[in-house]
């Protein structure tokens, strides 16, 4: 392999994470309030976990639309367009506090996230195409640190605004700003490497049926992992509650902690995953377990302590976890896989937005938690341990 390979791969993650860094900084940035905003408008535990989770499923299942669409056209540049532009949703979200109830708010959190899950699939499989030259984990890992650059940047700009100001419709007004810088830059990108990406893609052959065992056993520990996490919108949404008014400001900041501790992670494990293999997700999948009990604890340094965790989960996961699907898959499928795996996923998500929403709306404690989390976690460690055993790196 030669070294101006290796130059126009790094060349190419690194542009594609500049891309996802300025997207993170908007809708990464609004996350970290959405949850407390939501309240302010008259959502219970219950709905924003639902509103929350409904919006990751819609994320998720829209995934698997964008990954067929990729692989029958091979159209990945326009659905990556169109999934960035759907961002402009979140600047827009003052107009639910103008309308007084939390309905349009959803509406719009709901929209931004069927872009992201029509972008992911088409994104995710350049960025495993490109991936070839310089390891898949060190691939995804690179992008999900730049990524968090905004992850971080995003909630804590908010934070500081809300801290000056008080104002949460201020805050996300202020996000047009790195929305139009967002734009500009998938346009800039998309003519400097678009070439060099169509020379990596693999040529489409003849889909083969279905989905290998290994894949689906893969996807199903994900799923019941997924499950068995606590959701960060629920994490704040506690920290809220048990923080008050007058420390606004520290709920974005708590998230914007959950990116950063993400960021590391992320090129950590992946680098992990390309030297030792699957293995390395029976890390996250052990810490998992953690999340809901110090969560439902209801002690402020107990849940920062949560969130921490949460970030050390969801670092693996942006590398990891995607690095391992490219692996189970070939070229000419690879999208609507990653579409699968997605919804999937966000089947886990909404039902864990239900299920946490309810226990912390009942008040079952911690305890309640550690069970419910055990178990799931137990039951998705089995199935990894499965899928371990029946996994192969395919070419492409």
């Amino acid at each position: 392999m030669s070294s101006v390979e290796k130059r126009n791969a790094y060349k190419a993650v690194v542009m594609l994470g500049i891309v996802s860094l300025l997207g993170d900084m908007v809708y990464e940035g609004a996350r970290g309030v959405i949850p407390e905003y939501l309240k302010l408008l008259g959502a219970s535990a219950v709905v924003v976990g639902a509103v929350l989770g409904l919006g990751e499923l819609v994320s998720y299942v829209s995934r698997l639309a964008g990954g067929v669409l990729a692989d029958r056209t091979g159209g990945y540049w326009p659905l990556i367009f169109l999934g960035y532009g759907l961002i402009a949703a979140l600047p827009l979200l003052p107009l639910a506090g103008l309308a007084g109830g939390w309905l349009l708010a959803a509406a719009l959190i709901i929209l931004e996230r069927l872009g992201k899950g029509l972008r992911t699939p088409a994104r995710d499989t350049i960025i495993s195409f490109i991936s070839r030259h310089i390891g898949r984990g060190k691939a995804f890992g690179l992008h999900e640190l730049l990524d968090q650059v905004g992850a971080v940047s995003g909630p804590l700009a908010l934070a500081a605004i809300i801290a000056v100001t008080g104002s949460y419709d201020l805050s996300f007004a202020a996000l047009a700003a790195p929305y139009a810088a967002l734009m500009l830059a998938l346009y800039l990108v998309y003519r400097s490497i678009h070439s060099y990406v169509e020379e990596q893609t693999p040529r489409k052959a003849a889909p083969t049926a279905g989905m290998g065992g290994a894949a689906a056993t893969y996807i199903a520990a994900v799923v019941l992992n997924t499950l068995a996490l606590l959701p960060a919108p629920l994490i704040l949404y506690e920290a809220a509650t048990v923080l008050g008014p007058s420390l606004a400001w520290a709920i974005p900041a708590i998230y914007a902690g959950i990116q950063l501790v993400d960021a590391p992670m992320a090129l950590a494990s992946g680098l992990a995953y390309d030297r030792h293999g699957v293995r390395v997700l029976y890390i996250p999948f052990l810490l998992t377990v953690a999340v809901a009990p110090l969560t439902l604890t209801g002690n402020p340094w107990a849940i920062v302590l949560a969130a921490a965790i949460y970030g050390l989960v969801l670092g693996t996961r942006e590398a990891v976890y995607r690095a391992v699907v490219a692996d189970l898959t070939s070229p000419e499928k690879r999208a609507t896989v990653y579409g699968v795996f997605n919804t999937a996923v966000g089947g886990g998500v909404l039902a864990a937005g239900i299920l946490y929403g309810y226990m912390i709306d009942a008040r079952l404690g911690p305890l309640a938690g550690l069970a419910a989390s055990l178990a799931l976690s137990a039951a998705a460690i089995a199935l990894l341990a499965a899928a371990a055993r029946r996994i192969s790196r395919p070419e492409g």
